[in-house]
């Protein structure tokens, strides 16, 4: 029985997907081919995968394409080693968890290729960046030997004005993120190419994927995960961003709002709409809580309201998840921006 390991095949031996190799389970040679062709999960997981990575590459260009397959190498040599307990690859068999591991792995790459589509006439492909290293604080009995890390955003393949804006704006979103991580936990290396090892002791992630695309606007999700190893759990949160599709540039609160005062009167009407909807378990801070209001990074839009979100801890314990508040529009009417409405529901 054959199996694809697209990794294998078409990255290291740098074959088209016409030409690609199947990978047969009987010649089989490292344990992490093995561990594939051992488990049924696993098997299926792989050529999942391979349809994804022949499908993430379809339509790209030769830049765009060669950057997906530079990732797909690094993937593959990240594979090898996240589920081991030295951040080296496997040399025995693979135990049941460390075959879950694989599956998961490999399931998790398949979503990061979904990135990889045109939506909106526009062609978006991911980029990102890998590592695992040991932990230098575990122990035999620690659950977690190896810290992960692994950064995704997303980019339009083309040569034009919007493309190289939006392409800009990523990039721009890239050192935000790595400047959130604190001075002692940078997420990049110092010249922004690889994942930094420090903060060896956590599992970060950083994935930001296209949301949605309106005529006016191509909005943007960034899931932040960060686990420290021996935590009760991780902590996880999302951030908006928006990119004005006519004016090249990212959304600002000026494109929504314009009358002055608007702040506190939007962060009053979220603040009555977040102590309804949570009643006893609503935990902020009103002041805080108005300025997160604020804050375009936290915005969503709908046709019915703008949507404001708050992460774990921001206005409710943990327990209670991400809290989303809409303000209806008709509530804000008279602090909207000439154009916010097109920008907004269009």
């Amino acid at each position: 029985m054959k199996r694809m390991l697209l990794a294998l095949a078409m990255v290291l031996l740098g074959l088209g997907v016409a030409q690609a190799a199947s990978f047969d389970c009987s010649k089989a040679g490292t344990s992490f081919e093995k561990a594939i062709c051992a488990s049924p999960d696993a098997s299926k997981a792989d050529e999942t995968l391979a349809q994804a990575y022949a499908t993430a590459l379809g339509g790209l260009s030769k830049d765009a394409a060669d950057s997906l397959k530079a990732t797909q190498h690094d993937w593959l040599g990240y594979a090898q080693r996240t589920c081991s307990d030295d951040a080296q690859p496997i040399s025995g068999t693979y135990n049941d968890d460390q075959t879950q591991c694989l599956v998961s792995t490999i399931k998790s790459r398949i979503a990061a290729l979904e990135a990889s589509r045109m939506l909106g006439g526009y062609r978006f492909y991911p980029w990102e960046r890998y590592l695992v290293i040991k932990d230098p604080d575990a122990t035999a009995d620690s659950y977690n030997k190896v810290a992960t890390k692994h950064y995704q955003t997303v980019k339009i393949d083309g040569s034009d004005d919007v493309a190289a804006a939006f392409n800009a704006m990523t990039e721009t979103l890239r050192q935000r993120d790595d400047a959130q991580m604190g001075e002692d936990a940078h997420l990049f290396t110092p010249d922004g190419k690889g994942l930094d090892a420090k903060d060896a002791s956590a599992d970060i992630d950083t994935s930001t994927t296209v949301k949605s695309v309106s005529d006016y606007r191509i909005t943007l999700e960034t899931e932040n995960y960060w686990y420290g190893h021996g935590a009760a759990h991780g902590n996880y949160g999302s951030t908006y961003d928006h990119f004005l599709i006519g004016e090249k540039r990212a959304l600002v609160a000026g494109d929504i709002f314009a009358k002055d005062g608007w702040e506190t009167t939007l962060g009053k009407l979220v603040i009555d709409k977040a102590k309804e909807q949570l009643g006893e378990d609503y935990q902020g801070t009103d002041e805080d809580v108005a300025g997160m209001a604020a804050d375009p990074s936290r915005w969503d839009f709908s046709a019915e309201g703008l949507i404001v979100n708050f992460n774990p801890y921001d206005v409710a314990a943990y327990a209670m998840g991400p809290v989303s508040v809409m303000v209806q529009w008709n509530a804000i009417t008279d602090l909207l921006a000439e154009h916010a409405m097109e920008i907004a529901t269009y």
